[in-house]
């Protein structure tokens, strides 16, 4: 339900229609980035210390004021506050929901099915997407975007309370009531993973730099169906398009788990996505969605993988704590894209652009590749000889 959202296909659109250009847009998803970054470590702490499904009912209802915010918002300064609210939301779910199925499992001597277990969720999440962007295609051919907007502030507020309703395992809450562990203490154990692994480091990187690319991208994708100069309603299907091959990959991500022996591999699985991308835009016509969305797929699977790999690096760190570095560096790198985004379609097309970020997804898989390969050679060396 927290994906359920009709608005989410049309707000780039509602910004259109209030006088918002490409450029404003860009600056104001660099600024949802920015409010995100105040917000994610300190949310990663709290979530660990306090409360985990406190924290995404608190999610849900500040989530809904920014679209109630922005139902009758008509200035930029008003669609910014609306992004202030969001960005909480966001931050208190980011590395939330992960840590919450993971002690779950954990209590239930199922940590091992994680993969599983979080590609279905992720997989009933884009349900949701799907569900929130059909309903949206038909609802905005007889109500405005504004009443859209408000409909999602009304499915947020009944998300929270299904969010409260959700089971409570934080080991790591329950680890403070042994031993007296300062705030900062929190934050520094999740510091310390990352010097002491450089796996777990090479890979929070590339989620941060690149898997994520699949998350960059969604923001502009209703501006990619106004470039092909087609009806409304196609932003409807090309959302939906999106989401049904991510669904697809969440449920394949734990298959591939299983079969490859090699995780480096899964470098190489993230490159095949930006070839994907590199078709769908050379092609760069509706037709050409199908092949969009199996970059978008394959990049989702890769993505999965890499974070079921830091989840198990994870020992007595904070879970939330750790992933809320990743959810940090999204919203740090979230803003250079977006601006990027802003100053590449006024150098060059939107076709251009994209364009470029597949090279982008590319080169980033073939270098961490070799960067990964040789960081494993250099450990496996090190055994050697100690042995």
């Amino acid at each position: 339900m927290s994906h359920c959202l009709p608005i989410y296909a049309f707000y780039t659109l509602l910004f259109l229609e209030r006088n918002m250009n490409l450029s404003a847009i860009a600056v104001l998803i660099s600024l949802w980035s920015a409010f995100s970054i105040l917000f994610e470590i300190p949310s990663g702490v709290l979530a660990d210390r306090w409360n985990r499904r406190n924290m995404l009912v608190v999610a849900a209802l500040v989530e809904g004021a920014c679209f109630f915010i922005w139902s009758f918002s008509d200035s930029f300064a008003l669609f910014a506050l609306g992004f202030f609210f969001w960005a909480i939301g966001n931050a208190f779910v980011s590395g939330t929901e992960e840590s919450l199925i993971y002690d779950n499992l954990k209590s239930d001597g199922l940590e091992d099915q994680f993969s599983t277990v979080y590609g279905r969720s992720r997989f009933f999440a884009n349900i949701g997407n799907l569900v929130g962007i059909a309903a949206s295609g038909v609802l905005v051919t007889f109500i405005s975007i504004e009443k859209i907007s408000l409909l999602s502030a009304g499915i947020c507020l009944f998300n929270a309370v299904l969010a409260s309703r959700l089971r409570e395992r934080n080991y790591y809450a329950s680890q403070l009531n042994k031993t007296a562990i300062a705030v900062q203490r929190t934050a520094k154990d999740a510091i310390q993973l990352f010097r002491e692994n450089q796996s777990s480091l090479l890979i929070l990187a590339f989620l941060i730099l690149f898997a994520s690319l699949v998350t960059y991208l969604d923001e502009f994708d209703a501006l990619v169906v106004n470039d092909f100069k087609v009806d409304t309603y196609w932003v409807s299907v090309f959302l939906t398009m999106r989401f049904i091959f991510i669904s697809i990959g969440d449920l394949l991500a734990p298959i591939i788990d299983r079969k490859w022996q090699s995780f480096k591999l899964v470098f190489l699985l993230y490159g095949l996505g930006g070839i994907f991308l590199a078709v769908f835009s050379a092609l760069w016509r509706p037709y050409a969605i199908a092949v969009f969305g199996l970059a978008m797929m394959v990049m989702s699977i890769s993505e999965l993988l890499f974070i079921k790999s830091l989840q198990e690096a994870i020992e007595d760190e904070g879970r939330a704590t750790v992933m809320s570095f990743y959810g940090a560096g999204q919203n740090v790198i979230m803003i250079f894209f977006s601006l990027i985004y802003g100053l590449l379609t006024k150098l060059v097309t939107i076709q251009t652009a994209y364009l470029f970020f597949s090279v982008y997804a590319m080169v980033g898989a073939a270098v961490f590749f070799l960067v990964f390969s040789l960081i494993k050679k250099t450990a496996v060396a090190k055994g050697k000889q100690n042995d």
